[in-house]
């Protein structure tokens, strides 16, 4: 039975593994045979001493990923990436929306203010007052397009989408094999 320490250790080293190697189509195949063979050699010899055997989980996903003829896009990580813009691009507008509310609020004191506010077509309304606070968004066609376009260029940068198309390979001009001086 393995220990929690070798268990973490184990996935930390199948999770490297996984992220270097998300490139090779085959590449869930791979973690999974991995992870078997990890389980199985550590039941011989112990989990410390297979994780060590196994060498560095980047070079080994190197040695798979020099089998392929072309790198695959790395959807994964664009995925992180279209993730991480689309947050941050909905948690400033979420920031505003509380920074406009609170500043309302201590204006309108006991009576009602409102704000109206039109960002890339899309009508926001804004009120503030003894009742409580209120934001209201009509979106429009272009508010869409900013979300879905914070998302879909990074990922498909981060994802390297135009790896989906084959290379073109150059033909190899071969030396000549004489003395050209001749």
């Amino acid at each position: 039975m393995t220990s929690l320490r070798d268990r973490l250790h184990r996935d930390l080293t199948i999770t490297r593994f996984s992220w270097a190697v998300q490139d090779h189509p085959q590449s869930r195949h791979l973690t999974r045979e991995l992870r078997r063979e990890l389980d199985t050699t550590a039941a011989e010899i112990g989990m410390a001493r297979a994780i060590a055997d196994l060498g560095s989980p980047r070079a080994l996903a190197d040695g798979h990923l020099a089998e392929l003829d072309s790198p695959a896009p790395r959807w994964t990580a664009g995925a992180v990436w279209g993730g991480i813009v689309l947050a941050f691009v909905l948690y400033t507008q979420l920031a505003y929306a509380f920074g406009t509310l609170d500043a309302l609020a201590g204006l309108a004191g006991t009576d009602t203010l409102t704000a109206h506010r039109e960002v890339l077509g899309a009508r926001i309304t804004f009120e503030a007052g003894p009742d409580g606070l209120m934001s209201t968004l009509r979106p429009s066609w272009g508010w869409l397009l900013l979300h879905v376009l914070a998302f879909a260029v990074p990922f498909l940068l981060g994802a390297r989408a135009w790896r989906v198309r084959p290379a073109r390979r150059r033909p190899r001009v071969r030396p000549a094999t004489g003395d050209a001086r001749a």
